[in-house]
């Protein structure tokens, strides 16, 4: 292989090695301006927008030993990575792309699984990071709550009792 072609495997590799996930999007029709745009737009989340050749990010892959993926790099293909939380990315980069009437997710490596375009709407549906973790949270501290209640039960109940019989004994009194 060419130092040139040599390098250009190593770099995306890095994107590749930096990341749980890859995110293949096409970018089709998206102007300069726009790619600009959506590089903006997921820099908040950690992830990187990255134009590169289908051949060479195949061949990064295979140095990695992912699965295959060619399948996947038709067309003018970009790769999305870098960020914890890829229900957000995916969500910003479809949204972007809705906006814009324009691009498409190709599909995605996931933890070194191959996700094809038919199964990206399982990303969609995942919760965010601050979803899961508010899940997570409420999850928690249900039983905590529940524990609470149990132990004030039996007092809040003597005191009800306490309450009816002094009522009671002010009926009488009276």
């Amino acid at each position: 292989m060419r130092a040139e072609k040599e390098f250009l495997v190593n770099e995306v590799g890095t994107y590749l090695d930096a990341s749980t996930y890859a995110l293949l999007v096409e970018y089709t029709r998206l102007t300069v301006a726009e790619v600009a745009a959506l590089r903006t737009r997921l820099k908040p989340l950690g992830a990187q927008f990255h134009v590169v050749k289908g051949a060479i990010l195949s061949k990064a892959g295979e140095k990695r030993s992912l699965p295959s993926f060619k399948e996947l790099l038709v067309g003018q293909v970009a790769v999305i990575t870098g960020g914890d939380d890829v229900a957000s990315i995916v969500k910003a980069t479809e949204g972007y792309f809705k906006e814009k009437e324009k691009g498409a997710m190709k599909g995605a490596l996931l933890s070194g699984a191959v996700i094809p375009p038919a199964r990206m709407a399982e990303l969609r549906t995942l919760p965010t990071m601050a979803e899961a973790r508010s899940q997570l949270l409420a999850l928690l501290n249900t039983p905590a709550t529940t524990l609470v209640r149990l132990i004030g039960t039996p007092s809040q109940q003597l005191v009800n009792v306490l309450d009816a019989f002094v009522k009671k004994g002010e009926g009488t009194a009276a």
